[in-house]
């Protein structure tokens, strides 16, 4: 009794309102979830429900006119998912170690991340429950959903297990998160002693977790470099950790396999920065990576590295010290042990799309014009298809194969761009545009030329043998890519992820414009999706509704205590709270990932071109 009490007195112990609150079947037009205390505000709080959001109009691009709702007819009703960003949280390949030093490298590790594939799994289940459309057409009938798609940031890492887990969880079936794999003559660990091997093949037995999340991991590293990161067996080190509560076990049983519901619709692809790149920002090209990837040696936060010296570095110049053999090699020798893994190897642009199957026309890559993949050898990852007559949706790649986290539009992606757009103009095609960054995050000068390699096999390569420059960039440039969409009246929506944060902006000229819809990440606070139905209004005007979903796990989180027996549905919930407590989730997403009222649940007028 004195244990709940206590756990009562310290707020950790959800309200009887937020236990019976079920997300799963509702949209945030019925109820939404919000922070007790206020989102990003002081010590860990937990999570509680509130009241639903109706739709905001917004008339920037055309009027509303007051009988639209009794003549409108459905288009398209399609969801988008977003930035799981899935990780293979024990894979020697990531830079934790930076983390603490925040802003431009605090993604670097999330206290949530080993429960990934869980949210995705809890992502999906509620958008498969949101299937019958929210929106009335003017007969009273209500579409149904039709497809989905992804606009990047699926796997974390560019490896292929991590790329390998989102493919399950968004099929369906048997998802295993656990990585590494007993030692054998072919998958070995260097210079470990008998005992280390040993420990490494009982740690695979039993399916145990080896990473920044247990202390003993690093036990010399001291308290103070410890106090960056949450270990949910013990008592927190204090710093920004230190209010977080405990969950024993939580590492281990975040490693069980689980049955993924799948999506049941299709679902077409696009790459983000986190799909092609290591951590999102380096070339998987980088012979450093390529050394360790699969291997057993984990670098763990250490003395001989202080993260501070980072602060107010940019992400690129993080990894360019952290790239430095000398410096690795330091690292690497007071490193840690974990079982090394070869499915954790970097993928390819033609392995990724390989990975993703055969169903929905490769999941969108079948879509893409032969003579794009002719000149491109096999690596153009850019399509357009038509759900329906009049109607046209574009996937564009805006990787930087050179490196950095931001994007861009290599010249002959753009020069095929400007092909499809007047063909669909020509045919009176309505566009939905979608990609990976927004326009204000497309702003990456690297050529592909620079990942340091031309095999189009080759995974962080730039296999095109085509020249990439003059890059286009989303707002700046003789021939941005805002200058390109706002030349093509039929364009009528942007959609994309990348900031991890709801937002939704107008661009116009004259008379014709588009709106450009970012919604939040799975893998960040609020944890949101968003269905899109575009509809005829019958008077010279279109509707784009936006509707945000949360997952389908309970909003009350499990209380402190052992994590043993918790349910693949306790996870998600617990991720979620993780999520909005990490004290680093704000500059990760600009600031708000929730957005504004208006960012969310929206009603968007566009004047209908055709």
């Amino acid at each position: 009794m004195r244990r709940i009490a206590l756990l009562a007195a310290a707020g950790l112990l959800a309200s009887p309102a937020a236990a019976l609150a079920e997300p799963a079947g509702k949209s945030t037009l019925q109820e939404t979830i919000r922070v007790q205390g206020g989102y990003g505000k002081g010590p860990y709080h937990p999570l509680e429900r509130g009241g639903g959001e109706r739709y905001t109009v917004r008339t920037t691009l055309a009027p509303a006119g007051r009988a639209r709702a009794r003549a409108r007819r459905s288009l398209a009703f399609f969801g988008q998912l977003t930035d799981p960003q899935i990780a293979d949280e024990m894979s020697p390949a990531r830079v934790e170690l930076l983390d603490p030093a925040g802003g431009a490298v605090s993604a670097s590790w999330r206290p949530q991340e080993a429960l990934g594939t869980h949210v995705f799994d809890a992502t999906i289940r509620n958008v498969n429950r949101n299937r019958v459309s929210p929106v009335k057409q003017g007969d009273g009938k209500r579409a149904r959903l039709g497809f989905a798609i992804t606009t990047g940031d699926l796997p974390d890492n560019t490896q292929r297990n991590e790329t390998q887990w989102m493919v399950s969880v968004l099929e369906g079936g048997r998802v295993d998160p656990f990585s590494g794999k007993p030692l054998t003559a072919t998958n070995s660990c260097p210079g470990a002693t008998p005992e280390q091997i040993a420990q490494m093949n009982d740690d695979v037995a039993n399916r145990r977790y080896t990473g920044v999340q247990d202390y003993s991991g690093y036990p010399s590293a001291g308290a103070d470099r410890q106090a960056g990161f949450w270990d949910p067996d013990v008592a927190p080190r204090g710093g920004a950790y230190a209010s977080f509560p405990r969950y024993p076990g939580l590492m281990d049983r975040a490693q069980q396999p689980f049955t993924a519901e799948g999506l049941r619709m299709p679902w077409y692809s696009s790459r983000g920065n986190h799909d092609g790149l290591v951590q999102g920002n380096a070339s998987a090209s980088s012979p450093i990576f390529q050394a360790i990837v699969r291997g057993c040696l984990k670098i763990y936060p250490t003395q001989a590295f202080d993260p501070a010296l980072l602060i107010g570095r940019s992400g690129d110049e993080a990894l360019a010290a952290i790239g430095n053999p000398a410096f690795v090699g330091r690292l690497l020798s007071g490193a840690g042990r974990t079982p090394p893994d070869p499915d954790r190897a970097f993928v390819s642009k033609p392995e990724y799309k390989q990975l993703q199957g055969t169903g929905d026309r490769r999941h969108g890559f079948g879509f893409t014009a032969k003579d794009e993949l002719t000149a491109s050898r096999g690596t153009a990852l850019y399509y357009s298809f038509s759900p329906r007559r009049g109607l046209r949706f574009v996937s564009l790649d805006t990787v930087a194969e050179g490196g950095g986290s931001e994007g861009n539009v290599d010249d002959p992606q753009y020069r095929w761009l400007v092909k499809t757009l007047r063909t669909a103009a020509r045919r009176d095609e309505l566009v939905i545009v979608y990609s990976h960054h927004t326009l204000e995050t497309t702003t990456n000068r690297t050529p592909d030329e620079e990942a340091g390699c031309d095999n189009p096999q080759g995974a962080g390569c730039d296999g095109d043998p085509r020249r990439s420059t003059p890059l286009h960039l989303g707002l700046s440039g003789r021939a941005s890519i805002r200058d390109l969409l706002l030349a093509n009246p039929h364009v009528i929506a942007y959609v994309n992820g990348h900031t991890h944060r709801n937002a939704v902006k107008a661009f116009k000229r004259g008379r014709s414009g588009f709106w450009q819809v970012n919604t939040a990440s799975h893998v960040d606070f609020p944890q949101q999706s968003r269905t899109l139905e575009l509809l005829d209004n019958r008077d010279g005007t279109l509707s784009l509704f936006g509707t945000i979903l949360d997952t389908a796990a309970p909003i009350a989180e499990p209380p402190p205590g052992p994590a043993a027996a918790f349910s693949d549905t306790q996870l998600s919930s617990l991720a979620r709270t993780l999520a909005a407590n990490d004290p680093q989730t704000r500059p990760v997403t600009s600031g708000d990932g929730p957005g504004r009222k208006s960012d969310r649940n929206v009603e968007l007028l566009i004047r209908d071109p055709r």
